[in-house]
């Protein structure tokens, strides 16, 4: 769903004034519904890709599914009906994913599954958006009021809930997360929080990322993936 993002000038406004880009309105709703509605009706469709370093959408490649064949539909809002009302609900299954852990660092601390999620999104930016820390803490706020608006509401609606959480992923995390939270300098507003999440972080002991499986989830956050790469 990503590819259909709208650029930024074009997203709604949250409260402050900037671009509100978990708004489902960030994404041209439309453009996205008629070419899902295409592909299952067996149309050859042009699918965009987003560029994120440009900003703005490129020409993607020219598709057309053959019989029977699925559509996997990936993104923030994929659960919102309003994204593929032109597409019949008995031909669709939703699948809600989420990590969810148990790991406590003692007793009294469970791992807050925020902190995990934003750790994920900045390794993520990193790699993928060109952004540094900095900015992925600038977009937080507006990233969980948006989970709050856009996701929660529609996950029960889905027909099966996956937990996508990895008992080892903060090993691997940590080893690229902290050579940027590390250089948040002291007096930028986001230190505290980047401080707070690098004694976080040095709880756990590194792992080397060629252990990963192949077709781990993690590897989309990290690189490498050969769903991504």
């Amino acid at each position: 769903m990503d590819n259909y993002y709208k650029p930024k000038h074009e997203a709604p406004k949250d409260s402050d004034g900037n671009p509100d880009l978990e708004h489902v309105e960030a994404l041209d709703v439309e453009q996205f519904s008629k070419d899902m509605a295409d592909l299952a009706m067996g149309k050859s469709v042009s699918l965009p890709i987003f560029d994120f370093k440009q900003g703005k959408r490129v020409a993607g490649p020219s598709v057309k599914l053959e019989k029977d064949s699925p559509i996997l539909i990936e993104g923030i809002h994929a659960l919102n009906e309003r994204l593929t009302e032109l597409i019949p609900s008995h031909q669709k299954f939703n699948i809600f994913i989420s990590p969810n852990t148990q790991l406590h660092i003692d007793d009294h601390n469970p791992i807050s599954l925020t902190d995990l999620r934003l750790i994920r999104r900045m390794v993520r930016d990193q790699k993928y958006r060109n952004t540094p820390v900095t900015m992925t803490l600038d977009m937080w706020s507006s990233v969980r009021r948006g989970e709050f608006k856009w996701i929660y509401p529609h996950q029960e609606t889905a027909n099966f809930v996956y937990n996508s959480e990895l008992s080892y992923e903060l090993l691997v995390l940590n080893k690229i997360a902290l050579p940027h939270l590390n250089a948040v300098p002291r007096d930028d507003k986001h230190f505290i929080v980047a401080n707070r999440l690098v004694k976080f972080l040095k709880y756990f002991n590194e792992i080397d990322a060629t252990l990963i499986p192949s077709n781990s989830i993690l590897l989309e956050f990290i690189g490498g993936s050969p769903f991504h790469d």
